[in-house]
């Protein structure tokens, strides 16, 4: 299936099922100060990415303000994020996670927000459908995906002026309704948000009493 005519189906299954699956879940609440602000795209209007809710719910529960959006909203979220790091508040790192037409906007809000703020920390894509390059903007790309469906991803490139590191990852197992429902691939995502916080200064040895 040519990836043009994939994203026109998904997007056309998407417009059919987006009234019928408006979000209303709350946010579990985190137990002290943000460990950093983590942007969830879903895709097809929040019905096959039922895997993205269950990585926000661990990432709260991890300390992470993680909230999870339709992909259409991935510019709006964009702008949001550039008035909280203008005035100082976007808790660090700041990461997006998207699957499917998630992950192709989730690569858009990144580039957006990483190239006119030099902030974007972190860039998870589940399987993206259409988009392969990655623009300049995120520090860190991971791309996980798989090919044993039509519906499948790929690797990701770097376009010309990214200076990020950027982690192709196939999965086996999984297509593309699955791959964002792997507690395996969660438990690697938290991991890598833990792994960019800053180790803790050491402490000073105690001093010996004369």
């Amino acid at each position: 299936m040519p990836q043009t005519t994939r994203r026109a189906a998904l997007l056309g299954l998407a417009a059919a099922t987006t009234a019928a699956c408006a979000g209303g879940d709350e946010d579990i609440p985190l137990a002290g100060p943000p460990r950093g602000r983590v942007v969830l795209l879903r895709g097809l209007a929040n019905v096959f990415s039922t895997g993205i809710d269950e990585l926000e719910e661990t990432l709260r529960r991890d300390g992470y303000d993680a909230q999870v959006f339709n992909h259409l909203d991935w510019a709006a979220q964009a702008d949001a994020a550039l008035v909280l790091a203008r005035e100082n508040r976007l808790p660090r790192p700041f990461a997006v996670i998207g699957h499917s037409l998630g992950a192709d906007d989730g690569i858009l809000l990144a580039a957006r927000f990483g190239q006119a703020t030099g902030m974007m920390d972190v860039l998870v894509t589940f399987d993206p459908v259409l988009v392969r390059t990655v623009p300049r903007g995120p520090a860190l790309v991971r791309n996980y995906f798989q090919q044993s469906d039509l519906w499948g991803g790929g690797s990701l490139t770097a376009a010309r002026g990214f200076t990020g590191t950027l982690e192709n990852r196939p999965v086996r197992g999984d297509n593309h309704f699955t791959i964002d429902k792997d507690p395996a691939l969660h438990r690697e995502v938290v991991a890598l948000l833990d792994a960019t916080h800053p180790a803790a200064p050491p402490r000073p040895a105690p001093r010996r009493r004369a």
